[in-house]
């Protein structure tokens, strides 16, 4: 069973089950993912209610296939968030956004985060990530971080085929 705070001393963050945040800190990632900078790179962009997200949180607490966590730092800030999706025994896609609000790039602490979480805590064997074939910076910071391009899928977003590049991480 996997915890519901994971604390990682050695870059000063903890993680937090979206279930056991404060409603205020649950209201901040809902400003986060709603945000223009942020929003405008997910599959399903469109402005996320007050009322959804908190449903959207309250069904977390009942499935065992997907988690997502509030990565804070040592002053209580959120920082970003990361999700581990369709988790199997082997594998699970990830999910990962910055805080828009701060002005220090985080994707690399983040990215540490899901890995830790993924393959220490889980025990999993690779990590799948998804982004739109234009958002460049993602690709690159992927690829960065180690992942490989595998296939280009497809998703209907405002009418149009958009182009998804899938890409994996092998531990």
């Amino acid at each position: 069973m996997l915890k519901d705070k994971i604390q990682l001393d050695s870059i000063n963050i903890i993680a937090i089950n979206f279930t056991k945040l404060n409603c205020n800190d649950k209201l901040k990632i809902l400003d986060m993912r709603n945000d223009a900078r942020v929003s405008k790179y997910m599959f399903f962009d469109r402005k996320i209610t007050k009322k959804e997200h908190f449903e959207f949180i309250k069904k977390l607490d009942s499935t065992r296939d997907r988690i997502y966590f509030a990565i804070k730092d040592k002053k209580d800030e959120i920082l970003g968030v990361i999700s581990l999706t369709n988790i199997s025994n082997l594998s699970a896609y990830i999910g990962i956004y910055t805080n828009p609000n701060i002005n220090t790039s985080n994707g690399n602490l983040l990215m540490q985060v899901i890995k830790y979480i993924g393959f220490k805590e889980i025990g999993l064997k690779q990590l799948f990530a998804q982004c739109l074939k234009d958002n460049r910076k993602a690709l690159r910071f992927y690829e960065k971080e180690g992942f490989k391009e595998i296939k280009t899928n497809y998703i209907k977003k405002n009418n149009n085929l958009i182009d998804v590049v899938e890409l994996v991480f092998k531990e």
